[in-house]
C-alpha cells in the first residue's frame, strides 16, 4: 500500500482503512507519529511542500502493528491518537 499525498499538517489523526477478501485492518496515527514515521518521506513530487507518501509493505506492515485497532474501539483510539500529537 502506498498512502499519498499525505498533509500530516492538516489534520490532527488519520484512519487507515486495508480491506483484503479475507480481512479488514483499520490503523489510527496522530499527525505527529506520520511525520516522524521512518517509512514516511517528505516531499512525494519535486518542489512539492508540506505533502509526503509513507509505504506500507510486506517487509514493514508489522512496524504498524502498534497502530491497529479493533473496529469497535475506532472511536476512541482516534480521541486517544489526538492527544498524543
Amino acid at each position: 500500500m502506498n498512502f499519498q499525498q499525505i498533509k500530516a499538517e492538516l489534520c490532527d489523526v488519520f484512519v487507515w482503512i486495508a480491506v483484503w477478501r479475507d480481512v479488514i485492518r483499520y490503523w489510527v496515527l496522530s499527525s505527529q507519529e506520520i511525520k516522524t514515521n521512518k517509512h514516511y518521506s517528505k516531499g512525494q513530487h519535486r518542489g512539492n511542500v508540506g505533502e509526503g507518501q509513507l509505504h506500507v509493505k510486506d517487509d514493514n506492515i508489522h512496524d504498524f502493528d502498534k497502530f491497529e485497532v479493533k473496529p469497535s474501539d475506532l472511536a476512541d483510539e482516534i480521541r486517544l491518537a489526538h492527544l498524543r500529537n
